[in-house]
């Protein structure tokens, strides 16, 4: 199974879109029902004050004049499907859920804020139903409401609500040990990589999804030292395959292979997929980082060093 992560708000549009201040939208078509073949696109775009992990303080369902408190919040198991309890007894799931009022703690890993959040809409993946694309909208203070998540565009898109945080200063991804909660923007690599399979509730072919999730969110954005640092541009094609079987995603190309990759960055690099990124000076930062030094990847498969992922590129 293959898939395009581009710019595909139009049924027919396939091509990645610059919208001149460094971003692209990238967001493969699994709402509209369409799979696509091609080569996947990555970005730099990782996560923002939201995603380091986020507290329910107060919860209500507005239904005209009537208010529903709602408790009990939590992932649907095995699926980004909110669910809570009413007040009145009732369990809640998915766009039952649609006119709850919420107030959130957020932390963004230097301070910690109450924003005002409500669920303006929820909808079902069409091709992997385990996920749901939440439309959340946000307000601060007395300000005018406006969507938590936006594409490189500007244009509000969902959320992908899941299970646990990310760290602020690694933007690892931990499980979390008290039914923490955390945000995944569609179009950057913490909602990309969900959508393209490597869910870290899921498991394939017996094996968890987890390690799978960390590590493709290193790839999207070369963090080859697993410090949070990126070497790569939005746009840049990279062909992605895994070892896993049945495979979520095999090679579409005969492109060089650039690295593979951990939870914790690149396990072996040849030349990065960036021109103006060295491989010499990426084994530095590696070893300023305590990362150690990286071999070259000679095999053609993802597993060499202990990968879980491979990424192929023409360097540019």
């Amino acid at each position: 199974m293959s898939l395009v992560a581009s710019a595909c708000d139009a049924v027919d549009m396939v091509v990645p879109e610059d919208v001149g201040d460094g971003s692209i939208q990238m967001r493969a078509c699994h709402d509209n029902g369409i799979e696509l073949n091609g080569t996947r696109f990555n970005g730099t775009r990782f996560n923002g004050t939201w995603f380091n992990g986020i507290r329910l303080i107060l919860a209500q369902l507005v239904e005209g004049t009537t208010k529903k408190s709602l408790t009990g919040w939590s992932l649907v198991p095995g699926t980004s499907e909110l669910q809570a309890w009413s007040s009145a007894g009732e369990l809640l799931r998915g766009d039952e859920l649609v006119g709850a009022r919420l107030h959130w703690l957020v932390d963004d890993g230097k301070q910690q804020q109450e924003v005002k959040v409500r669920i303006a809409g929820v909808t079902q993946s069409w091709d992997r139903p385990d996920i749901y694309f939440t439309d959340l909208d946000v307000r601060f203070g007395d300000g005018a409401w406006e969507s938590l998540c936006t594409d490189g565009e500007g244009e509000p898109t969902e959320a992908i609500v899941v299970p646990g945080y990310f760290d602020a200063q690694t933007a690892d991804w931990l499980p979390g040990e008290q039914g923490e909660l955390a945000v995944a923007c569609r179009g950057t690599a913490a909602g990309k990589c969900l959508e393209w399979g490597y869910r870290m509730w899921a498991k394939q072919g017996g094996i968890s999804l987890a390690d799978h999730y960390r590590a493709c969110t290193r790839m999207v954005r070369a963090d080859y030292c697993g410090n949070n640092v990126s070497h790569t541009e939005n746009g840049t094609v990279i062909d992605v395959s895994d070892g896993l079987s049945p495979a979520i995603l095999e090679p579409e190309t005969d492109w060089p292979i650039e690295a593979k990759w951990g939870p914790h960055g690149a396990v072996c690099l040849n030349q990065p997929r960036k021109l103006s990124h060295s491989r010499a000076k990426v084994i530095a930062e590696c070893k300023a980082a305590g990362r150690g030094s990286l071999p070259y990847c000679n095999q053609s498969e993802p597993g060499e060093h202990g990968g879980l992922l491979m990424s192929q590129a023409l360097p540019s």
